[in-house]
């Protein structure tokens, strides 16, 4: 009889759960769905709208801004001033002329904001030194000299120290003059900018629901798409700041006005209506089936398991992924009143606590061991280089040239800071490992001369990689020492670049290797032979080094490539997160 009532019990208090806690709740979810959805909804996407218009907008006045101040530099920098005081002073055309092609085309070459950079002196209209983003082409010359020389050259006249924008048969140019301040600050030259309208205002086109936009710089069209009339009746009584939107007689769009270096950039996107109303019919229709054929059956279900069953196994899991990622020692609470459940949460604790004690002597085990195997291995320094140089030293001050002496020294002081490693670093940025290198390299061509023969192929992108402290300057000794062939004569050439997340650096050398060669480098590369020469012993302690440090996957490789010559190359991690 108590089982019966008990049952009876649990019956009844499901029922009155069923009512309360669902029946009810799901009438009032069902009145909020179909008398207030559209309202909410609308409002959210509103706001994504507005969202992403700020977004982009930001990232197109980002680059804007950064193309007028690009442009300044021009101004602000003194080659082009000094190089025309010099030409004022020696009357040298040809010299002023290539310094100022040369600064144009180191600026603005490889800038994306700009598709052309031309600048003349106005005592010279007609010449002009240019350059262009990408493959070279007269295109942006000729649209310029056949539509847009005139106005611009009258819009020079009166604008001062300004910039000004303007669009001629679409494209947008901004035009600054270039003064002399120490003559009242005459104009002498006028740059010439076509912006790269695709890249500076491109990413409009990200703004949810896009469908066409204009930008006005100064009241001046960029695409075209609105008139000026049509611009004024948008924007009107629209405050600076937040995008607006707002739908009008012919749609629904957003505005916003900014101003930049005293310029006011105003921007008008159409939202495409349709997508709007078929986001939210979607929206509609999905919560609608969702609510008439899921929730009775989720409902039911989820009351029993979750307080029951499911609950107390998500706790489990979620411990279970903190374990994943080494977070030893994390506790679960009290996962349920069921006493199997509890004994397994009591038992993972435990668990938990002995994997963290376990896990964090093995730790500083290994990391005590890694660090006195790095230290033991860069003490090792090679003293037979140190006492070549010296001799070389000793040659050049016997035979006079104290210039050549004092770069000697230079250098070989820049090598022994190197290795001394004052401040205990294991890691130093490529920029100060090329440094050491330079350095070695300007003493072997000190002793070989025109014998020894360097190129270099460096990515300078990847100069703030940072990488194991001399690793490179054991690589060229041994491709000097051993490997370059002197009979005719020594090519030594240095690559650096990337791939994925690895930076390699390859150092060729023009000597060829034997397959006994071949056979002592896999032999020094992969076993810890002591009798060893100590040019050797450099290669495999930068091979250790580089492995303990940067992980198995990357080290030391020698061999030949299709022309028989030798190539070292190193591999080494690049941490992204360190580049500022």
């Amino acid at each position: 009889m108590e089982r019966i009532k008990e049952r009876k019990e649990l019956r009844w208090s499901m029922i009155l759960m069923l009512v309360t806690c669902w029946f009810l709740p799901l009438l009032l979810t069902f009145f909020i769905i179909f008398f207030f959805i559209s309202d909410r909804m609308n409002s959210q996407v509103k706001n994504t709208i507005i969202t992403s218009a700020d977004k982009s907008i930001e990232i197109c006045q980002i680059r804007l801004n950064l193309a007028i101040g690009d442009s300044k530099d021009a101004s602000y920098m003194a080659q082009i001033k000094q190089s025309y005081a010099n030409y004022l002073k020696d009357g040298d055309k040809q010299y002023l002329d290539r310094e100022v092609s040369l600064f144009i085309q180191q600026q603005y070459r490889y800038n994306p904001y700009f598709n052309m950079t031309l600048l003349y002196f106005v005592d010279a209209p007609d010449k002009y030194c240019v350059t262009y983003q990408g493959v070279n082409t007269y295109a942006n010359v000729t649209a310029y000299e056949t539509y847009a020389k005139e106005e611009i050259a009258r819009i020079s006249e009166e604008l001062g120290t300004a910039i000004a924008f303007v669009n001629i048969n679409n494209r947008l140019y901004m035009v600054r003059n270039i003064v002399d301040s120490s003559n009242e600050f005459r104009t002498f030259a006028v740059l010439v900018m076509e912006l790269n309208v695709e890249n500076v205002f491109g990413g409009l086109e990200g703004i949810w629901g896009y469908d066409r936009g204009d930008v006005f710089i100064d009241g001046i069209s960029i695409f075209h798409v609105y008139e000026e009339d049509a611009r004024e009746d948008i924007s009107n009584s629209k405050p600076m700041g937040r995008s607006a939107y707002y739908k009008g007689k012919d749609g629904t769009y957003v505005y916003k006005y900014l101003e930049i270096d005293k310029h006011r950039v105003e921007y008008i996107i159409s939202i495409d209506e349709s997508k709007i109303v078929s986001e939210t019919i979607i929206v509609k229709y999905f919560l609608g089936l969702l609510i008439a054929f899921m929730v009775p059956l989720i409902i039911i279900i989820f009351v029993f398991f979750h307080q029951r069953v499911n609950r107390p196994i998500k706790s489990l899991r979620m411990a279970y992924r903190e374990i994943e990622k080494e977070n030893y020692g994390y506790h679960v609470e009290a996962i349920a009143q069921h006493e199997e459940l509890a004994d397994l949460g009591e038992a993972f604790n435990a668990m938990s606590d002995k994997l963290k004690y376990q896990f964090e002597k093995i730790y500083l085990e290994e990391l005590a061991l890694r660090d006195a195997n790095i230290m033991a291995l860069q003490s090792q320094i090679n003293p037979h280089f140190l006492n070549n140089t010296l001799e070389i030293i000793n040659w050049e001050v016997r035979m006079a040239g104290n210039y050549k002496v004092s770069a000697m020294i230079e250098a070989l002081s820049t090598m022994m800071e190197g290795t001394m490693n004052r401040k205990s670093e294991q890691l130093i940025p490529l920029s100060e490992e090329m440094g050491y290198a330079d350095a070695y390299l300007y003493i072997m061509s000190q002793r070989f001369g025109e014998m020894l023969e360097v190129t270099k192929e460096i990515d300078e992108r990847y100069l703030y990689v940072r990488v194991p402290r001399l690793i490179i300057q054991p690589i060229l000794e041994n491709a000097i020492e051993h490997g370059l062939n002197f009979r005719k004569r020594g090519k030594l050439q240095i690559s650096i670049f990337a791939r994925e997340d690895k930076l390699y650096i390859e150092v060729v050398n023009n000597g060829m290797l034997t397959e006994k060669d071949k056979r002592k480098i896999e032999e020094l590369l992969n076993t810890d032979t002591k009798e060893i020469h100590s040019v050797s012993l450099g290669i495999r302690n930068v091979n250790k080094r580089i492995k303990m440090i940067c992980g198995p996957d990357c080290g030391l490789t020698i061999k030949s490539n299709n022309e028989n010559h030798t190539v070292s190359t190193i591999i080494v991690k690049i941490d992204n997160s360190e580049r500022q």
